[in-house]
């Protein structure tokens, strides 16, 4: 009896080991709002949700232009409450917002105001977007 208890959990283990020893990691891009050309054919179709080239995400909020950093914020505590959501998207993922709660990146986006920036929730992530300013340009 032992011995027939110790074959079934050796096989149980080998089945446990075999099932895990063959998992290839998963990556993620690091660099946020870029995507990659890689087996193109094998990407979603994007246009609806984010810019095809690697164009900064911009966004347009009280009429002024916001650019992403590409920072991830580091702001603990903050409310649940949206100061607005991005609501329309360029006709060219690659154009800069011409209107009020318009993106290049896509639509559905809430922002909140935070000192002289704005921070966006993309992927539950906040993004943070500084004003585009003429030196910038």
């Amino acid at each position: 009896m032992k011995k027939r208890t110790l074959a079934m959990l050796l096989a149980l283990l080998a089945l446990l080991l075999t099932g895990c020893g063959n998992a290839e990691p998963k990556t993620t891009e690091a660099e946020i709002g870029s995507q990659s050309t890689d087996d193109a054919a094998a990407l979603p179709d994007t246009t609806e949700q984010k810019p095809v080239a690697d164009a900064p995400m911009m966004v347009m909020v009280d009429n002024t232009l916001y650019q992403s950093t590409g920072e991830v914020s580091t702001v603990d505590g903050r409310c649940g409450n949206m100061d607005g959501e991005i609501t329309s998207q360029t006709a060219n993922g690659t154009d800069a917002p011409t209107e009020n709660g318009q993106s290049n990146f896509g639509t559905g986006y809430g922002y909140q105001r935070i000192d002289d920036h704005i921070e966006v929730l993309i992927d539950n992530q906040w993004i943070v977007f500084k004003p585009i300013t003429d030196s910038d340009v």
